[in-house]
């Protein structure tokens, strides 16, 4: 069981998207999971054992309880049956309070299918009869879906601090087949130029800067985010 589970298309698209975000939920007592739907075998760099490694080596640099690589096929996920049933056990094997996926709208296929699979699941995962039976049912609470090339309307940053945006650089560099290695001598991707990484903190500051934090990391919400305890929206910097 996790407190969080966290999932992606693709190895690394977890750790770029919401990487300081579970630093923050590590560094906060909380037990994370990451899950892979893919083994981003189609990827222009790099094969499907390496990313597994990479990603196996990322999950502990944040903390991670556990990760798993699905085979729903790179390039191939879709809504079917089979691939939500498949969710549907991970789901319920985890039984998270918190789901983490794609937002269900994309440039890439892949995400945001993902992202409509996920829903799907977790929907699924909360009916007694719905396959798989090897595991009680189970909706977690929440949801968050996290964008990835396209930015929807954003219902919550979640603030992370320079020690979490520390983690998820060093997560990120356990993805040396991906990322900017001088020493690859791979075809260049967007991914792999040197400034990708960098635009990817800048982004983290522009959201960090619409709540008054120094980073952040942007999610939309499914439905509107309740606040039991009012007096929690005040902080003593508000005085």
């Amino acid at each position: 069981m996790a407190d969080v589970l966290a999932i992606g298309a693709h190895p690394d698209d977890v750790e770029l998207r919401v990487g300081a975000t579970l630093a923050a939920f590590v560094r906060g007592g909380r037990s994370v999971a990451v899950a892979h739907l893919t083994r981003g075998e189609l990827g222009t760099r790099g094969s499907a054992e390496i990313r597994r490694a990479e990603a196996t080596a990322a999950a502990e640099v944040l903390g991670a309880e556990s990760m798993e690589v699905l085979d729903l096929g790179d390039g191939a996920i879709v809504d079917t049956p089979d691939r939500r049933e498949a969710v549907v056990g991970l789901l319920r094997r985890h039984a998270p309070r918190l789901v983490l996926a794609p937002f269900p709208s994309d440039e890439h296929p892949d995400h945001e299918h993902a992202g409509r699979l996920v829903k799907a699941a977790w929907y699924l995962a909360g009916i007694r009869r719905a396959p798989p039976s090897s595991a009680p049912p189970h909706r977690a609470p929440r949801l968050w879906f996290y964008p990835s090339h396209e930015v929807p309307d954003v219902r919550l940053v979640v603030a992370v601090t320079a020690e979490d945006v520390d983690a998820k650089r060093r997560a990120l560099a356990c993805y040396p087949s991906q990322f900017h290695d001088p020493s690859s001598t791979e075809p260049e991707t967007r991914i792999s130029s040197p400034s990708f990484l960098e635009e990817g903190v800048a982004r983290m500051r522009y959201f960090g800067s619409l709540i008054g934090a120094e980073y952040g990391e942007p999610f939309a919400l499914p439905g509107p985010l309740g606040i039991a305890d009012p007096s929690a929206l005040l902080d003593e910097s508000d005085r």
